[in-house]
Parts: structure tokens; sequence; C-alpha cells
């Protein structure tokens, strides 16, 4: 079917690329007019084609199917933000065998296509073609096609009561995902396909427990003066859209094509909430309160080198350097250099040139963090902080598993943790055992951790008494 997509936006507008996510292919609806809805369009759809035989009534499935998940999928991304793109794939090839496990299971190049065109020619989605540039050199750069709802694909499924509360996700969804390394640095990490073993199949069921333990209870946010939309997030791949919150399923991603690399819990829509914001998390209508491990990462790396760190020294302290801000600007720093692999010059991110004093520059800054972590230097620059963060998933899965076991919804948010504030002790209790156990196993050495954001000395004392810590 040919297509014209009317209003393309201008050549010079990027806001396709860098306001855009890939598509995800596992929204679900139960709003009890989406049926009707969702036929409507497949309708609408085959009276434009002008075919002279009509489908088998299984590929009518697939494209009704098809059809379905890009429409949710756009609806849920409008609701979240209606500026932002869907990218997908017009390639057969990235529809085939290798990556099944992370597509809807009715997908195909052809019925993707057919549902994209009919939604821009129809005037409800915005259309991007992809393109690619060649470099002269046998290589080059490509860009996905993207799409986006207008207001009247969303007007026209809000008049049969879908509604973001009304969205889910599938059960299908792959909640164990590999990933390629990253073609350069800060770029996109592609997923990989994958053979199942003893260990992915015990992981996958273990996450299936938990997101149908936490399916039990209601997250809820406090009403903000602004909406969870407008506040600003942290920029990562696999965060999902803050106010989407039906997203709330968790899953693992594992990096470098490796499994012992990554393994960070993502999936959850309170991830993305500014840590200011959290705050107004509720479970069950109980206020909530969030402990968090203080600087964590470098303190593995001092432990893993057999020289673990007193509880007062603060690695995020550098001799000769000091403001209101700058601890928030030495923990961005020496997070790029725990995660750059080799000498990238390293660039300072938005807002973090303001944190420092007069006379000290970002690439100062970073001088001075490698010269007094020289220590730990065989950490740095060396792109090991995914081994860093799955030792950090590790702990997590010990704390996750723990507060299941004792009824209590916790909420990961990669090395802190959300709970209802009756249960802060028990965290405390869960995140000090977690800590001690994981590192005793990996080094044979316990090392006890720094846990911020207690509410009060007592239930901090409470909880170290609980362990034995000193």
């Amino acid at each position: 079917m040919s297509a014209a997509f009317p209003d393309a936006p201008s050549q010079r507008d990027r806001a396709h690329l860098e306001n855009s996510r890939q598509i995800p292919w596992d929204r679900t609806c139960d709003a009890p007019g989406w049926p009707a809805a969702r036929d409507g369009l497949l309708g609408l759809l085959e009276s434009r084609e002008g075919r002279s035989r009509g489908r088998r009534a299984e590929d009518r499935r697939r494209l009704r199917e098809v059809l379905g998940a890009v429409v949710l999928a756009l609806y849920a991304t409008y609701r979240a933000d209606e500026n932002r793109w869907l990218a997908y794939s017009r390639r057969n090839d990235d529809y085939g065998p290798p990556l099944r496990r992370y597509l809807h299971p009715d997908v195909s190049e052809r019925n993707a296509t057919t549902v994209t065109d009919f939604l821009a020619a129809a005037g409800l989605a915005d259309h991007r073609q992809g393109s690619y540039s060649r470099n002269g050199f046998g290589g080059g750069r490509g860009f996905r096609s993207r799409i986006r709802a207008r207001a009247e694909l969303v007007v026209l499924l809000e008049d049969h009561g879908v509604t973001p509360a009304s969205l889910g996700v599938a059960e299908w969804s792959e909640l164990l995902r590999l990933k390629a390394p990253a073609d350069r640095w800060g770029g996109p990490k592609r997923l990989l396909p994958y053979s199942d073993t003893d260990a992915t199949l015990a992981l996958r069921t273990e996450l299936r427990a938990y997101n149908a333990f936490l399916d039990q209870f209601r997250i809820d946010l406090e009403p903000l003066a602004d909406a969870p939309s407008a506040l600003a997030a942290q920029s990562d791949d696999d965060a999902p859209d803050m106010a989407d919150r039906q997203r709330r399923r968790l899953y693992r991603v594992f990096n470098n094509d490796r499994w012992d690399h990554g393994g960070r819990f993502y999936g959850g829509w309170w991830q993305q909430i500014p840590s200011a914001h959290r705050r107004h998390l509720l479970i069950d209508g109980e206020e909530t309160v969030e402990l968090d491990f203080a600087a964590l990462h470098p303190r593995f790396c001092y432990h893993l080198e057999g020289m673990p760190l007193a509880p007062d020294i603060d690695p995020y302290h550098v001799e000769g350097i000091s403001g209101p801000n700058v601890r928030s600007a030495i923990k961005v720093a020496f997070n790029q250099l725990v995660n750059v692999d080799g000498p990238v010059r390293l660039k300072a991110p938005d807002g973090v040139p303001a944190m420092l004093p007069r006379g000290t520059n970002y690439a100062k800054l970073i001088r001075l963090i490698e010269a007094q972590h020289a220590p730990i230097s065989s950490w740095l620059r060396q792109g090991r902080g995914v081994e860093l963060q799955y030792l950090d998933s590790q702990i997590a899965s010990r704390i996750l598993g723990y507060m299941r076991f004792r009824s209590v919804c916790c909420l990961p948010v990669h090395d802190s943790f959300i709970v209802p504030r009756s249960a802060e002790a028990t965290l405390g209790h869960a995140m000090l055992m977690a800590h001690w156990a994981t590192l005793k196993g990996q080094t044979g050495i316990g090392c006890w951790p720094i846990i911020t954001g207690w509410t009060s000395d007592a239930i901090r004392d409470r909880a170290q008494a609980e362990v034995g810590e000193p």
C-alpha cells in the first residue's frame, strides 16, 4: 500500500531523532470499547486499500493484532509526551528469527509498514521516513523511521473509553534483554539474540514471580505542582515514561553480550521521577521512604582492589576543590570515568559546569579525580562500569527477594529502594545483609555499606543492631 505522509516535518527538524525511543510492542488494553476501536480502524485501513481480494482470516488476525499494538504504543507515548516519536524498522531482516523474543508475536515488516503507512495517510499520525547516509568508505549511518500519534487518534480512542489507566503490558514481553556494546561512547546498544540456559530460565522465573507480587500493590504519586511528564528526568535508554503509570513490569538488561555485565532492573515508571519528587510516592496509600547506598560504585572499586574504604571516607570528596554543589559534579565525573573506555575527552553534562567553583573547569576536575583515585586506576577509563552494575544488580536481586519473602512491596531504583514507611527498618536490614553477603561471596571480605535516607537515627540503629553491625 502506498502512502503519502501529510505535513511531514521539515528536513531540518531533528525532533524525531532527538526526542524518540524504540516502539514498545507489548502494550495491551482492557477498556471495554477497545476491541471496537481497533476493529473500526482495521475496517478503515482495508477500505482505503482497494484490494481486489480480501485477506486470509489468519493474515487479517495478525494485521489486527499489530495494528492494535502500534496504536496503543502511540497512545501511551502521546499521553506521556505528545511530542515524542517512536522508532521502528522497515527492514525485513529486523523481524527475523534472531530477535523474535523482543517483538510482538504477530509482527512482520509487511504488516508493520502497512499499519504505519495507513495511520500516516489517514491523518492519524505524523511519520518520518528512515534514511541512510553512506560515508564513501563502505559504511555509513542510518536512522529508523519514526511515527507519533496525532490528537485525532487520541480522541478516537478516548471516545471508545481508552485511558492511560486501561493500558497494560503483555505477558509475552521479554524480561531478560541482552545488548551489544555501543558503537560509540554514549551511543545506543542494539538488542541481541540468545539461547536460553538454566541460568536465564531461572532469572526469568524470578522476575515473573516478583512482577506478580508487585501487581498486588497500588503504586501512586501524590498530586504535585508539576505533572510527572513535565518533570526533568535522567536520560536512560531503558527507562519508561514517567506518566505511563501502568508500565511497572520489571525486566533486566545485560550488556556487552555478557551475562555478568549490567543486569540492572528496569521497567518501573517510578524510576524516572527525579529523586526530589520520589518522596511523594504512595504504596497502598501509605507514605514511602527511600534508602540509598551512598557512593556505591567507588566503594566497590576500592573493595575489589582489596582496600575497603573506612565509613568516614567520602570518595566523592576531592582535595583542593570545594563548593555547595561540587560533590554532585564529582559524582557525575566519576561515573563517566568508570564507564568510558579509553582516552576519550569527557564532556560535562548540562548543568554540571555551573556546579564548579570559579577557576575549575571540567577537564581540571577530571584530572583531579584521576589523580586522587590513582589506587583504583584499573577501574577508570576501562569501560568497567557494567561490572559494577552487575554487582549492584546482584545486591538488588537479594534485596527484592527478601522483601518479597517479608510481603513488603519494594521498588528498585538501581542502588536505592523505596518501601512503605512502616517497612523502613526491614529494608535497612535487607540492604545491609545483601551488601555484606554479595561482597563476601565476591571477594571473601565482608563489608558494611553506607546507607542514607533514614528518617530517624533510632530506625537506623535498630536495623544495624539486628545484623550486628558495630
